[in-house]
């Protein structure tokens, strides 16, 4: 067997050199069996002593004796070692290469090891996620102070989704503004466009929209008619938002505070407001800083699973039970560092963070968690379908090609 064969034995496969050698033996007996059907067929002498020893072949034979029956023919007749290539036509390895790529690879020692140290680094940046976004604030910060980003600010001043008239001031102003929203990419450009803020509030269970075309002081908004200035204007000015410690509110947190519910309006603000000046619920706390935590699991999965694929083939390609196995490794380290995710968050409601608390949710892992589950339950559903045949198929199947013509006649000349 070759190495590629015992690798695959090893890890994906229980047929092992006795299964091979025995099937090497069959279709040496089925050639000569077919050699003696084509010599009756054509009215040509038939070996009679390939004819003897198939009609004589014992029929009650174990499995362990089958076995110890073959390597005595094997030795005896200088076959030498089976190879698959020798025995499966073309068909059969295309189908036994598609079966192989299909099959579970069982995890090993090192793939423990990868995943408890990938999962531990998800944990550890779930369980000191304030650290975490402190460094990360820290060098937004930094960025500010660049002559690029400070020119940007000015470039965008006086646009209209940055109004903080009535019911839509105070240092949580973006949670209230649909400008502020980048899954609202289309209504804050058209707010540039027309130089005008249209906000949502709720008066004694009514739904009031205001909009405004000037600022407090009286000035007209800045707006931008042309589609490709009002997309550079807010791009910029989000970016210029970004790097500040209230940064931007995750994408369509704004609806929440255009719902009829009081308190799902109150938690959205909330939520997003924060005790402090930044420690909220936002675009940097729920997405970037958790989202580095999340790329340093994957980085390190895929560094051991890309180097064993190309020490095993040369090649840095995932095979299809490569690739499944990857996407487990990656399901288990993630599931770690979301269940401290939502342990923490759930320690924080219960020690009166109330809203606030929901800063802990990793939200990029519990996602991606989903996403995993899902392609871990198709690629089950995979193997099953590429499964090999039941042995009431392979019977049947059996039983077909011993009604064929030719079938009866063999049967006939070895019973002569």
């Amino acid at each position: 067997m070759s190495t590629a064969d015992d690798n695959f034995s090893d890890r994906t496969s229980p047929i092992d050199d006795d299964y091979i050698g025995n099937l090497d033996a069959l279709t040496r007996d089925l050639d000569d069996i077919e050699m003696i059907a084509a010599s009756a067929l054509s009215d040509t002498p038939i070996d009679l002593a390939t004819r003897e020893r198939i009609r004589s072949a014992p029929t009650d034979l174990t499995y362990s004796e089958l076995t110890a029956r073959n390597q005595e023919r094997r030795v005896a007749e200088g076959w030498g070692e089976p190879e698959w290539a020798d025995i499966l036509d073309p068909i059969a390895s295309e189908q036994l290469d598609a079966w192989r790529a299909t099959q579970r690879i069982p995890w090993d020692r090192g793939d423990l090891v990868v995943v408890g140290l990938s999962g531990l680094i998800g944990a550890l940046g779930n369980l000191y996620d304030n650290h975490v976004d402190a460094a990360v604030l820290g060098g937004l910060s930094w960025l500010k102070q660049s002559d690029l980003l400070r020119r940007w600010e000015k470039e965008t001043a006086r646009l209209p989704i940055d109004y903080t008239g009535p019911k839509f001031g105070g240092p949580a102003h973006r949670v209230r503004s649909a400008g502020h929203d980048i899954g609202r990419f289309f209504t804050a450009l058209n707010q540039i466009r027309t130089g005008t803020f249209e906000g949502t509030w709720w008066d004694d269970g009514q739904r009031m929209v205001e909009r405004v075309t000037s600022t407090r002081s009286g000035l007209p908004f800045a707006q931008a008619p042309e589609q490709h200035l009002a997309i550079a204007l807010l791009l910029k000015h989000w970016a210029a938002d970004f790097i500040t410690p209230m940064n931007l509110p995750l994408p369509g947190w704004t609806l929440l505070c255009e719902m009829p519910s009081h308190e799902v309006r109150k938690f959205a603000n909330d939520a997003y407001a924060g005790t402090n000046s930044g420690d909220g619920l936002n675009l940097r706390s729920g997405m970037l800083t958790p989202g580095l935590g999340m790329l340093a699991t994957e980085v390190v999965i895929r560094t051991h699973t890309q180097l064993r694929a190309y020490r095993s083939t040369g090649t840095a390609r995932l095979t299809t039970s490569v690739a499944a196995n990857h996407t487990e490794m990656l399901l288990a380290a993630h599931a770690a560092a979301g269940a401290i995710s939502l342990s923490k968050t759930a320690a924080a409601t219960i020690a009166g963070e109330t809203a606030v608390a929901a800063r802990h949710l990793n939200i990029p892992v519990l996602m991606r968690i989903g996403m995993l589950a899902l392609r871990v339950r198709s690629d089950a559903a995979a193997r099953a379908q590429a499964g090999a045949p039941s042995w009431e198929q392979l019977l049947a199947a059996e039983a077909a090609t011993w009604t064929l013509a030719e079938a009866v006649t063999i049967a006939d000349l070895l019973a002569a």
